[in-house]
């Protein structure tokens, strides 16, 4: 309701009332609409955090950049690890696809390496970067230890590095470039794959009060950014982690202020990532897919799978052209967390159509396959990638 209007109404109905009577009358109800607009607005506040997906503090996010180009992004992208493997010439980042870069760890490569010395060929070795993949397992036990749900993660980026060994290499030289000798493989190097998770060391700046238990103490945690994520590194003093009103809250053995160490773990910014898009486990929580997480029991129809693979941002260029029953794929999933059930299990098949083709593709499909095996483990769920349809032949009708 517009105050003028309260004002005109009032003026109308005075009659003979003296002006500042009315200007009294129409200034308290003037007060009660401001104050009845700030309630709404609070309820409206209220009900978004209500609404608010939790898990949405802890999607993770992956990227790829030069390392001069970090500190541009360092307010929500970090270095997973940019310390080089022990006996390693070069870490390389390899824009290919999923079973090529198999076969490029399977096998010793032909490369091309530029120094200061000039260009050399060389038979090397190829090894996953087991570093990166050891930061991600560690949050993985954080995240259990913590109590918080652990998402399949999507961050693909990291399985195209690689770390070059050459026995016949001078340890002493330093490699500017790094090619194939064949050629199909674009590598770079001076790259470094990025993500959203920042370890850092809070205290507690507040006295310890004694816990219910009368045993341990309850030590307030003053968070840097509320909206993100956090974990908590569990060691034997911390007995349990929760979020209040008031911060991070920790119970802890411990009766005096310490320094905890925890993994910030940053909600999405609005940022230009360098290089290479963004990557992410996020789902787009819509008001049906919230109604089926709250579902008892989940319905076993091609509609449904549908709208699960379509709530991912990782379905971005992917059609879900097919599901077939009893069929099998060349695409499994990525962690296979769910692949528990005993062998001669009915099988399920995705089938996937390529709308924007990406060297990631064969990724997308696996991550999907898992995400669908998670809600249904009854199925052993593969996945199937067809290219995209050429638009010529699209057009021409069937004989």
């Amino acid at each position: 309701m517009d105050e003028s209007f309260i004002y005109e109404r009032l003026k109308a109905l005075s009659g003979g009332l003296e002006r500042s009577v009315y200007r009294d009358i129409s200034k308290a109800f003037e007060e009660v609409v401001r104050y009845n607009e700030k309630a709404l607005d609070e309820l409206k506040q209220s009900l978004h955090e209500e609404l608010r997906d939790v898990s949405e503090r802890f999607y993770l996010y992956g990227a790829v950049a030069a390392a001069g180009d970090v500190p541009i992004v360092n307010d929500f992208l970090f270095p997973m690890d940019d310390e080089p493997a022990e006996g390693s010439i070069a870490t390389i980042f390899c824009q290919c696809s999923r079973t090529r870069m198999k076969e490029i760890f399977g096998s010793d490569q032909k490369l091309v390496v530029e120094t200061e010395e000039g260009a050399a060929e060389i038979t090397a070795q190829i090894r996953p970067c087991s570093r990166y993949q050891k930061k991600i397992d560690e949050l993985q036990n954080i995240f259990y230890e913590n109590g918080v749900f652990w998402r399949t993660p999507y961050l693909p980026y990291v399985d195209r590095f690689g770390d070059v060994f050459c026995r016949d290499f001078n340890p002493d030289l330093t490699v500017k470039s790094v090619r194939f000798e064949s050629g199909d493989v674009p590598a770079g190097i001076g790259l470094i794959p990025l993500w959203n998770v920042e370890p850092i060391s809070l205290k507690c700046t507040v006295f310890p009060i004694p816990a219910i238990d009368e045993r341990n103490f309850r030590h307030t945690l003053r968070l840097p950014f509320w909206q993100d994520g956090y974990v908590v590194r569990m060691d034997q003093a911390v007995k349990n982690v929760f979020m209040s009103s008031d911060g991070l809250e920790i119970i802890s053995e411990e009766k005096l202020q310490r320094d905890f160490d925890l993994y910030r773990i940053a909600v999405h910014r609005d940022i230009k990532v360098p290089h290479y898009p963004l990557t992410s486990n996020k789902r787009r929580m819509r008001h049906i897919d919230r109604q089926a997480d709250n579902a008892v029991s989940r319905i076993r129809t091609k509609a449904e799978i549908g709208r699960i693979v379509t709530s991912y941002e990782a379905a971005a260029g992917l059609e879900l052209s097919g599901i077939e029953e009893g069929g099998i794929g060349n695409i499994t999933g990525l962690g296979s967390r769910y692949q528990f059930v005993p062998k001669g299990q009915e099988s399920l098949l995705l089938k996937f159509r390529v709308k924007k083709d990406s060297f990631l593709s064969e990724d997308q499909v696996s991550f999907l396959v898992e995400e669908v095996q998670s809600y249904y483990p009854q199925f052993a769920v593969t996945g199937e990638l067809s290219p995209e349809e050429d638009p010529i032949h699209k057009a021409l009708p069937a004989l």
